[in-house]
């Protein structure tokens, strides 16, 4: 509890936040808690990892696991809680890595073409994310007033995270940073379409576009954006509909490959 409120109080992302709460609640709360911290030992850990292998949780998970664990540690020596971090002794499962398959050009244009059929909006978005690399999060937070129409720029300034019942908030960009990303003749001239088709909805119900409306809204006005969880499971629906093995964030690992080449 003290390690939570401390990350709490030292801004860490909400969604790493989440994640901590979860993996406290799930598995140190019950499986530890009746431990004291200082006779706590790497053979529990041990235990425990081997535990939630048996019970069919993958190894990245039991890691996940473990980098709490040990984090926790870490913090609770600084404080002189305990003498020395058992973590470190302890030997959580290995995790093999897996190779990351960038989609071809072919396969994002048919993807991209199935998400027209359905879904315009998201369509557009799609597409940005394969020219621009950007995450899913940043996309979502796009707003009319960070696209550049001269200099032919998108500023990535903030992310959309979802929070729990179903809302959404900001926050900064992974890595804390504004960044202005180029976008070329056909990028733009795809964002221009998609802001005609705003207009056009947005004239039909007598509403107006705020300068900061969001870029990719389902409110006609660009009141609040998509979801990221949304993006994502719009993009599996439409890359199964296009015959495509491939999801939302190789999209950003397409566009490196694509920027390398």
């Amino acid at each position: 509890d003290l390690f939570l409120d401390h990350k709490e109080s030292t801004g860490r992302s909400p969604e790493t936040l989440r994640g901590y709460r979860q993996i406290a609640n799930a598995v140190v709360r019950p499986e530890l808690g009746t431990i004291k911290l200082s006779r706590l030992t790497a053979r529990d850990l041990d235990r425990l990892y081997a535990k939630l292998r048996a019970k069919g949780n993958a190894a990245m998970t039991v890691r996940h696991v473990h980098t709490f664990i040990g984090t926790a540690l870490h913090q609770g020596e600084r404080w002189q809680l305990v003498e020395r971090n058992v973590a470190r002794q302890a030997t959580p499962p290995t995790v093999h890595p897996v190779e990351v398959v960038a989609p071809s050009p072919d396969e994002v244009r048919r993807v991209i073409e199935a998400a027209e059929s359905i879904e315009p909006t998201l369509a557009t978005l799609l597409l940005l994310a394969a020219l621009t690399g950007a995450r899913r999060g940043e996309l979502c937070a796009l707003r009319w007033s960070d696209v550049d129409w001269q200099r032919g720029t998108i500023r990535i300034a903030r992310s959309i995270y979802e929070v729990l019942g179903g809302g959404w908030a900001e926050k900064a960009t992974k890595t804390h940073a504004t960044r202005r990303i180029g976008v070329d003749d056909f990028g733009l001239a795809i964002l221009r379409r998609h802001r005609e088709g705003v207009d056009e909805l947005a004239n039909e119900l007598d509403l107006t576009i705020a300068p900061d409306g969001f870029l990719f809204s389902r409110s006609p006005a660009g009141l609040e954006p998509i979801r990221p969880g949304v993006v994502s499971k719009f993009t599996r629906r439409v890359a199964d509909r296009a015959g495509v093995d491939t999801h939302l964030h190789a999209l950003r690992h397409f566009s490196a490959t694509q920027a390398i080449a």
